[in-house]
């Protein structure tokens, strides 16, 4: 029999002769708190969490085959995607270009007419103008040298050679016309000014073209339409875009993949203004 008069730190818990032995207070020894759950580890316990010995799951191991043909499919999926990936990167930098080129060619059209010539550009000033154009584009004029990144043996009777090997119409198929080689301007930013003016006598609303090449003469696509754009530049400084309603090239005879002239492309540069997606349809 329980003595019931018993100090209470000695009496028995109710679970039995195997339950936690109790302080005075009613509570759990320090020394078992403080161990907590790692004291009542064994060594063979921790060495099975350490190992995974305990883990029931069967861990799953790829075979070469297994993985020859992941690498094959992932290689497909690559081969597939990575070209069209890559046209989207090259376009989206042309269309930045091309925006940067036709804002600079306004307000430099604009600035050469109201302060170099008060208004009007007179027609024995053409030629002249040009140098203006030059210096407001912090560029450098090309003079058949490899200079400022310009390219070699190209004036005189080489211009015209240079230009057929290295331009094509908008359809890739033939070479671009001659044109420009009345001054040529490179510019620190990477594109090239290809500028033409009118001859004495020659009664024309646009008395000066450009072609732009947005991204450079060195680097592709080197194509009307894609990476070339023609504009018309009138005496008071006003810029017009080829395919325009009053551009003497409309962008339905001169903007056409499935047609082969040389000067298809010249009609694309509006369709580059208004057109939001034009340089993600243009064809490779």
């Amino acid at each position: 029999m329980v003595d019931q008069s018993a100090p209470a730190s000695i009496l028995p818990h109710k679970g039995g002769c195997n339950a936690q032995v109790l302080s005075s207070e009613n509570k759990i020894a320090p020394s078992l708190v403080m161990e907590g759950w790692d004291g009542f580890q064994t060594k063979e316990m921790k060495l099975k969490m350490r190992t995974g010995a305990n883990n029931t799951s069967k861990r799953v191991a790829f075979t070469l085959a297994e993985v020859l043909i992941t690498l094959g499919i992932i290689g497909v999926v690559a081969a597939m995607t990575l070209p069209t990936l890559i046209n989207n990167a090259q376009n989206k930098q042309l269309e930045v270009a091309f925006k940067k080129s036709y804002s600079a060619l306004s307000q430099i059209a604009q600035r050469v007419a109201l302060e170099d010539y008060g208004g009007q550009i007179p027609d024995d000033a053409l030629g002249e103008s040009l140098g203006y154009y030059a210096k407001y584009l912090n560029g450098k004029r090309c003079t058949g040298t490899a200079e400022n990144g310009c390219p070699a043996n190209a004036d005189g009777d080489n211009y015209c050679n240079f230009m057929y090997k290295t331009y094509k119409d908008f359809s890739g198929k033939v070479s671009a016309p001659c044109i420009g080689n009345d001054y040529v301007v490179n510019i620190v930013s990477g594109s090239t000014f290809y500028f033409d003016y009118a001859g004495e006598g020659e009664d024309i609303y646009a008395k000066q073209f450009v072609v732009i090449d947005v991204n450079g003469w060195q680097k592709r696509p080197n194509k009307l339409g894609h990476d070339m754009f023609l504009f018309s530049i009138s005496r008071d400084g006003k810029v017009t875009a080829g395919g325009a309603e009053n551009s003497q090239f409309s962008k339905n005879g001169y903007c056409n993949s499935s047609t082969t002239f040389s000067r298809n492309g010249y009609g694309c540069t509006i369709n580059a203004i208004n057109e939001k997606d034009y340089f993600k349809k243009l064809p490779h």
